[in-house]
């Protein structure tokens, strides 16, 4: 065109200008985020706040104090009189679940660690806890089968087990579970492996299919908050 080949000299070449970008937002990355909001926690025991200090180094697995701060604010929500905790550790995350509890409130704890239930007992004698807590050892499915809840008794069931079991564990509690009430289920996003297709193992197809299978039963209502490693709240609607 003519505005293209004025003194025939075809197009002229123009400096690029480079634009000032504002510079980035540090609160974008999850890390940055999660610190932050780790700042605001208000601990209902500043024990709690050490407990998790003295596991990181030693490389101890618990909830983080963000999850832990979920466990609670969803444990005051409930108001449980029956709460069962499938892999409980030394403890941790039961203490921020029995802070939360009423007088009147029983915890059951199963852990497969004969020294990981001396270590939690000994925690919650110190922490002089309200609720009633037993702890018991041995395979999760088989000492929940074992303890005989009744049907529709539980209020608040929390999984922290082995992740490959936990959509046969999302099956044997939900009978058990009252209507209205909640499973809470950690680390179901496993470092954000779940969304990665490349990414293939026993445990990332487990939680892949629990994960569909919650947010596609007509009979839960289920979210999943991006704390920690990933938490599932699933409650039972009938």
């Amino acid at each position: 065109t003519p505005a293209c080949q004025a003194g025939g000299r075809g197009f002229k070449s123009r400096p690029l200008r480079l634009l000032s970008l504002p510079p980035p937002n540090p609160y974008r990355s999850m890390v940055n985020l999660t610190s932050f909001l780790r700042s605001l926690i208000s601990y209902p025991d500043e024990r709690l706040k050490e407990l998790y200090l003295l596991a990181q180094r030693e490389k101890f697995p618990v909830v983080e104090p963000e999850v832990g701060n979920l466990l609670y604010f969803f444990t005051k929500l409930v108001k449980p009189k029956l709460v069962v905790e499938f892999g409980s550790g030394f403890g941790y995350s039961t203490l921020w679940i029995a802070l939360a509890c009423e007088n009147d409130c029983t915890i059951h704890c199963i852990d497969y660690q004969e020294k990981n239930r001396q270590r939690a007992l000994k925690l919650f004698s110190e922490f002089g806890l309200k609720p009633k807590i037993f702890y018991h050892v041995g395979e999760a499915l088989t000492v929940f089968n074992d303890l005989g809840f009744k049907d529709e008794s539980l209020d608040l069931v929390v999984f922290d087990h082995e992740k490959q079991n936990y959509s046969e564990s999302l099956e044997l509690v939900l009978p058990k579970l009252r209507r209205g009430g909640l499973i809470i289920a950690d680390d179901v996003l496993w470092k954000g492996k779940v969304s990665s297709q490349g990414e293939k193992s026993i445990r990332l197809n487990a939680l892949r299919f629990f994960l569909k299978e919650i947010f596609q039963r007509k009979d839960l209502s289920s979210f999943v908050c991006p704390l920690g490693d990933g938490v599932a709240v699933i409650q039972k609607l009938f």
